[in-house]
């Protein structure tokens, strides 16, 4: 298949995606175009030329344009519903591909590996810690906790995606979101089926690891093949540099509160030596110390805006062994025990 030739909106500076991350929102107001219109062109997107699938538009854009529409819609969880709405064609070729993939771990790798055809200046992963799985999915912007709608979609459609997939009648254990409560939380556990936890280190789906290698289908190495090379025609680059320690932070966000954060672990991770890593940190004026520091203490400040919040799941959400070392902890920080009122 030939190169899909550039789109008015593609800009050789910071992190895009294609418009047809779009076409849900389209949908869902079919029958209040005006209100749209309006909201796309105030964040700088034409109405008309959106429509075209394969146009590529700002990721700051679209994040802003769902927040907009969730709250034209005065629905908290838009983002939730409109995942499980998206067919594979709504997702490219990367979405043909996993349907095509005889078991979930292959479906989810080669999702995971040309994310970069339908958008870029995200990171997902999946990883495995005994009998569960988990698989993240990141903004790589600092500001990451301010879009909620996106976060919702994105693991709302991943297991829709699975579902349609692989197997109708799957469920995750649990899903993780960065962000603060939402203001229906009881909604959105019926909408995954599963326990909603905020806050937390990294958006991501658990579920049990043995669904992983189950065989569901013969595949077609040739049809993959062919969608393979068209989705190496569609991959977005970025003008951008990410430091070190963004990267760094990046594996610590999806790793803390899964499994242990180490130096030797980080290192490895981003193929460096140990002793390299904290050199290149130290140029940077910083250390994995305080970047895991920075991220406890971003998570915790989420946690304690929720009443009721128990010490322990902030302790594990922090990836401490109990409450007690995290209650010792936040005092070290603060000068001060966690709220009493606050923690459960």
């Amino acid at each position: 298949m030939p190169a899909v030739p550039n789109s008015p909106f593609l800009s050789s500076h910071g992190p895009s995606l294609r418009a047809a991350a779009l076409a849900p929102i389209l949908r869902h107001f079919g029958d209040r175009q005006a209100d749209l219109d309006r909201i796309l062109r105030q964040r700088g997107l034409d109405p008309a030329a959106v429509q075209d699938p394969y146009a590529v538009i700002p990721l700051t854009a679209y994040l802003t344009v769902f927040e907009d529409a969730a709250r034209l819609a005065k629905d908290p969880v838009l983002g939730a519903r409109l995942g499980r709405r998206i067919g594979p064609a709504d997702l490219g070729p990367n979405g043909l591909l996993m349907i095509q993939s005889g078991t979930m771990r292959r479906g989810l790798d080669r999702f995971r590996r040309n994310l970069a055809s339908f958008q870029n200046g995200t990171e997902s992963r999946l990883v495995e810690d005994g009998p569960q799985a988990a698989f993240s999915y990141q903004l790589n912007r600092p500001d990451a906790v301010a879009w909620p709608q996106d976060a919702a979609f994105s693991m709302s459609c991943l297991c829709h995606m699975i579902r349609t997939a692989f197997d109708p009648r799957w469920s995750p254990e649990e899903i993780h979101f960065i962000h603060a409560p939402s203001p229906r939380p009881d909604v959105l556990e019926r909408l995954f089926r599963a326990p909603v936890r905020f806050g937390q280190s990294a958006n991501r789906v658990i579920f049990d690891a043995r669904a992983l290698d189950r065989v569901h289908r013969a595949e077609d190495t040739a049809l993959i093949a062919v969608i393979k090379r068209h989705v190496a025609d569609l991959i977005l680059t970025e003008d951008t540099d990410t430091s070190l320690s963004d990267r760094v932070g990046l594996v610590v966000s999806r790793s803390l509160g899964q499994r242990p954060v180490t130096l030797d672990s980080v290192a490895r991770e981003l193929g460096l030596a140990p002793r390299s890593l904290q050199r290149h940190l130290a140029a940077e004026g910083t250390s994995l110390r305080r970047i895991v520091q920075a991220h406890r203490e971003r998570i915790v400040a989420t946690q304690l805006d929720t009443p009721g919040t128990s010490l322990k799941a902030v302790a594990q959400s922090l990836g401490y062994s109990d409450g007690t070392v995290f209650w010792r902890a936040y005092r070290g920080w603060t000068g001060h025990a966690p709220s009493k009122r606050t923690l459960s």
